[in-house]
C-alpha cells in the first residue's frame, strides 16, 4: 500500500505541472498575436506570426503589469529592435533620429539633426530634420533641409536626402519661421561656380570673382554672360547683372 500511495502522488504532482503550462521562451510558440509577456524589467515577449520574438523595454518603465496587461514600454528604441505596433512611431535614444515599426522591427526613417531634435509631444513624435547630411534618411518628397555646415540646402529625394543647392552666399543656408508658422529653409546661392548645383530654373547669380553672371539650367548654373573689363557681375535692386 505504502508503494501505490508515492505513486499516486507522484502522479498528481505531474498532472499539475501539465496543467499549469511552461513558461513561454523565445522562438516558443504561441496563439495570440502582439500579446505581450514580461521576462523581466526591461525584456518582454512579443507573440508575432505565432512565435514568441523577445523585445527590449528600454523606456522608464520599463515592462510592467497594467489591470493584468504586461505592457513593454519602448518610449526609447534603438532600430532593429523588434517592436510591436505596426507603423508606430519612435525617437532613439540620442533624439537624432525618428524610428517606425516596420515587420515588426524598428527602422530608421527619418533623422532629425535640428535644433528641436526627436521629441514626443502629447503621444505624438515631432521630428525636426531642418539639419540633416547627404544620404541621411526622410520621409516626404521635396522636403529641405540644411547641411551642418551651413553651406548647401538639401533636397528629399527617393527616401533620402541629396544635395539641392549650394549656397556660397554670405547668407548661407539658414532656417527661418516659427513652429507655429511653419520653418523655411533659404538658401543664399546669389554667389555661385560654373557646374554649382541649383534647383531655381532660370535662376541667376555672379561668380564668386564677379567676372561673369550665371544662370541655372537643368540643376546647375553655367556661365550666361561675361562682364566686361571695367564691370563686375553684382545684385542691385533684385536684378543681377554686370555694372
Amino acid at each position: 500500500m505504502k508503494r501505490e500511495h508515492l505513486l499516486l502522488v507522484a502522479a498528481l504532482a505531474f498532472s499539475a505541472g501539465a496543467l499549469g503550462g511552461c513558461k513561454p521562451k523565445a522562438g516558443g510558440s504561441c496563439k495570440i498575436e502582439t500579446k505581450e509577456v514580461c521576462v523581466d524589467e526591461k525584456k518582454a515577449l512579443a507573440c508575432h506570426d505565432g512565435t514568441w520574438e523577445e523585445m527590449t523595454c528600454g523606456g522608464p518603465e520599463g515592462c510592467s503589469k497594467n489591470g493584468g496587461e504586461h505592457v513593454c514600454d519602448q518610449s526609447v528604441a534603438a532600430a532593429g529592435d523588434v517592436c510591436n505596433l505596426v507603423d508606430d512611431y519612435m525617437c532613439t535614444g540620442d533624439k537624432k533620429g525618428m524610428l517606425q515599426c516596420t515587420k515588426n522591427k524598428w527602422t530608421l526613417v527619418q533623422s532629425c539633426l535640428g535644433e528641436r531634435s526627436c521629441v514626443m509631444e502629447k503621444k505624438k513624435v515631432t521630428c525636426d530634420n531642418s539639419i540633416a547630411n547627404v544620404g541621411d534618411a526622410c520621409r516626404e518628397e521635396e522636403d529641405y533641409a540644411c547641411s551642418p555646415d551651413k553651406k548647401a540646402a538639401l533636397a528629399c529625394r527617393n527616401n533620402q536626402f541629396v544635395q539641392a543647392s549650394l549656397c556660397k552666399g554670405a547668407k548661407g543656408c539658414r532656417v527661418t519661421g516659427t513652429k507655429e508658422q511653419g520653418f523655411k529653409v533659404e538658401c543664399d546661392d546669389s554667389v555661385a561656380a560654373p557646374g554649382d548645383a541649383c534647383e531655381k530654373e532660370e535662376h541667376f547669380s555672379c561668380a564668386a570673382d564677379e567676372r561673369a553672371i550665371l544662370k541655372c539650367r537643368n540643376k546647375k548654373f553655367e556661365v550666361e554672360e561675361k562682364c566686361r573689363s571695367r564691370e563686375k557681375c553684382q545684385i542691385r535692386g533684385g536684378q543681377v547683372g554686370c555694372y
